[in-house]
């Protein structure tokens, strides 16, 4: 089993490769950046797929923000423009909105207002048959795709529900996290400045972004390890999802990869989640060099000051990119630091993180 983290500036875009019960070699796209990841990274991995014969066996777009959704956006541009055929066999995601025939019949048109990411998504699964029969939710039954087990974590019915009657009307999708209708809970300025001991773990807001909470997040199971991928899920869902599933403080959920939600933000990776989460690999995908400041020192500190984790076992901190802000998260301590918490940082000087379980 394999895991690729792509460099997607601050954005996901993820492979999961392994060898199923067929002894063939499956891929899992786990959402794809924005449109430019697709060109500068995505087109190639894709390319190298076809040439071996391999296929995108499930490609999960957890919902509608630019950084996530933005290269499948491009990758049905190319279909679309016979540069590429579709190797894609199945696919999840949740539509944003409740359509009645496809969006680019002319009067849905009106009813969209404007044809946005959500939108061209829909309507090219919708053409391809391809839709998922259901909404992916918590609820979601198990699924087994040749050995690899996946368990749905989030969004729940009900963040559905809402996402739909807020575009109900026919409103403009929000696609950008900068868009002014937003009101996310990022941070107004980098908090590298502040030494890793000064933050409360208990103080803790959780973002708001009704688009976020919305994201499909999963656990993924294989004979090879486990993964967590949170996408920019909120946490207190994930939390929920996982004490329903019997995991607490003593029955932790162990698995050896967690890629951080919302690109380690301190509104989306809260101190409760990671008392019930045991793992010594984190995946940070972002570039420090971006409006909302991610990562943020203080979604880290929950994770690596953590009173439940084993401070015996070395976590390690994976980012997506080598740039002097990552570089100058821990600056403000000592390196003496890495010692008393046992932890280590990795940085990408690839276009991508590749790690083999």
């Amino acid at each position: 089993m394999e895991l690729y983290c792509y460099q997607a500036e601050c954005g996901d875009a993820i492979r999961i490769r392994y060898i199923g019960t067929d002894k063939r070699a499956h891929n899992i796209f786990l959402d794809s950046g924005y449109e430019r990841t697709f060109r500068n990274i995505l087109q190639y991995e894709i390319n190298s797929l076809i040439q071996t014969e391999e296929f995108i066996d499930l490609w999960i777009v957890s919902h509608i923000h630019d950084d996530h959704i933005g290269g499948v956006i491009k990758y049905i541009k190319t279909i679309n423009d016979g540069e590429f055929k579709d190797i894609t066999q199945k696919w999840l995601y949740n539509p944003p909105r409740q359509y009645t025939k496809r969006v680019t019949d002319g009067d849905s048109v009106s009813l969209a207002k404007s044809i946005r990411q959500g939108d061209v998504l829909y309507d090219y699964l919708l053409r391809n048959n391809k839709l998922p029969e259901s909404d992916i939710t918590s609820s979601s039954e198990r699924m087994d795709l040749f050995g690899l087990k996946i368990t749905i974590l989030s969004p729940t019915s009900q963040a559905i529900e809402e996402l739909r009657d807020k575009y109900l009307d026919g409103r403009t999708l929000e696609i950008n996290e900068d868009e002014p209708i937003s009101k996310v809970k990022s941070a107004l300025n980098f908090d590298y400045n502040l030494p890793l001991q000064s933050f409360n773990l208990f103080d803790f807001e959780e973002d708001d972004s009704l688009e976020n909470r919305s994201s499909i997040s999963a656990i993924f199971e294989h004979e090879d390890g486990t993964i967590l991928w949170l996408a920019d899920s909120h946490p207190s869902v994930i939390y929920q999802s996982l004490t329903d599933m019997g995991y607490s403080i003593s029955h932790p959920l162990i698995c050896d990869f967690v890629i951080l939600s919302h690109h380690a933000s301190k509104g989306n990776n809260s101190n409760d989640l990671y008392n019930i989460v045991r793992c010594n690999n984190y995946v940070v995908s972002s570039d420090g060099e971006n409006k909302h400041f991610l990562p943020t020192k203080q979604a880290l500190s929950r994770i690596i000051r953590n009173s439940n984790r084993d401070f015996k076992s070395t976590y390690n901190f994976y980012f997506t990119y080598n740039t002097t802000n990552l570089k100058k998260i821990f600056l403000a301590d000592s390196k003496a630091i890495f010692d008393k918490w046992n932890f280590k940082t990795i940085y990408s000087d690839k276009k991508y993180i590749h790690v083999q379980l």
